[in-house]
Formats: structure tokens, sequence, C-alpha cells
């Protein structure tokens, strides 16, 4: 009866280390969308996931909005209202008509 029970237990034991081993190599793995976090001259913060034909941007945590891609050069997302635009390598947040902020991170 004891050597079952102590068969048993490390069992259990094994199954638990296999499981969380198997989830910590499993974080953040495989998301093709990561998100990059920018901070803008104007104090704006941005969390940014480009997916592709449009790009999803939370502006100072709030719900995201997703921006369609304009144009084939692949530069900038805009909905008429908010204009995410890369241009060298330098991202810029532009709301409305303003002047477009410029930001730094990634």
């Amino acid at each position: 009866m004891l050597g079952s029970l102590s068969v048993l237990t490390i069992g259990a034991l094994m199954l638990a280390s296999f499981e969380v081993a198997a989830s910590d190599v499993s974080i953040g793995v495989g998301n093709p969308y990561p998100v990059s976090d920018y901070t803008c001259q104007d104090g704006t913060r941005l969390a940014v996931r480009l997916l592709g034909d449009r790009a999803s941007v939370s502006v100072n945590g709030a719900t995201a909005v997703d921006l369609p891609l304009m144009g084939p050069d692949g530069t900038t997302y805009s909905n008429g209202q908010h204009t995410l635009t890369f241009v060298q390598g330098r991202l810029s947040w532009g709301v409305g008509r303003a002047v477009p902020s410029a930001c730094t991170g990634g």
C-alpha cells in the first residue's frame, strides 16, 4: 500500500512540474504581432501592434483602435481621425488636422 502511494505521489509531482515547465516555455512564444510601446513629444503614450493590413493602437491605455493601411508603401495607417506614420524608422502620431507628434520607443 505504501509503495503504490509513493508511486502515485511521485507521478503527480512529475506531472505538475511538467505542466509548469511547458507553460513557462510558451509565454510570448509564437506571437506574430508583438506590442511596441512609444511615448510621443506631446506626452501621448501609444501601444502599437502592426497587423499587416492594419495597425491596432491603444492611446494612453484606452481601448485599441484599428487603423487601416493607407497606400502601397506600408508606412501610413489612418482611419481619418487618427494617423500613425513610419518614416525612415521613426514613428509619428497625429489626431485630426493637428501637426503629428514625433514618438520614440518601440
